[in-house]
């Protein structure tokens, strides 16, 4: 699977921050403004979870990482703790899931996480100057967006490693026609 790009990123910003915002002031109506943002928090980080595996190309866990942030809003849920903590939870889960499935280093993880402090600030800096749900999700999104930027891995390659390009296919594929020159020339 390819690589994110930032462009693909900043369209799931967008789509996810027009639905938060719908689903808030539609669930507000129902419900109150405290629980529907606690909802759609929910809703939409858990919908940011499944579109992170499936752009990062996740192959190992997904089951077990939607069980996890399913057992996550659960425990919101039942705990009812303040917003700041549902919001720290979700972004603190948003950056697990990432280095579950991206990095390959801890400085590209810490990395990751600054980045992830950075986006849950300006998130709640944009919620308090516009009261405006939309750019609130808008700027979490959106700073998450650069994750695309983060190497998978910041140390350095050090020895005969293999190109950046080749895939496993490629490799495979070599494998077994240096398997048939060795077949051939026993025979």
């Amino acid at each position: 699977m390819s690589r994110p790009g930032f462009w693909r990123e900043a369209g799931v910003a967008l789509v996810l921050s027009i639905i938060g915002a719908v689903g808030y002031h539609a669930l507000a109506m129902l419900m109150g403004s405290a629980s529907a943002l606690r909802l759609a928090i929910v809703g939409i980080g858990f919908a940011y979870a499944v579109l992170l595996q499936r752009g990062l190309g996740a192959r190992i866990g997904r089951l077990l990482a939607i069980a996890i942030w399913l057992a996550l809003d659960a425990v919101l849920i039942a705990l009812d703790p303040p917003l700041v903590l549902w919001l720290l939870a979700h972004t603190f889960a948003i950056w697990l899931l990432r280095c579950w499935c991206r990095y390959g280093s801890p400085f590209a993880a810490l990395a990751d996480g600054a980045l992830n402090l950075f986006a849950a600030s300006a998130a709640v800096v944009a919620a308090m100057h516009s009261h405006s749900v939309f750019l609130a999700f808008w700027n979490f999104f959106l700073v998450q967006a650069l994750f695309v930027l983060i190497p998978q891995s910041l140390r350095p390659r050090i020895g005969a490693a293999i190109p950046a390009d080749e895939d496993r296919f490629d490799q495979a594929h070599r494998s077994a026609e240096a398997a048939l020159r060795r077949l051939t020339a026993h025979s």
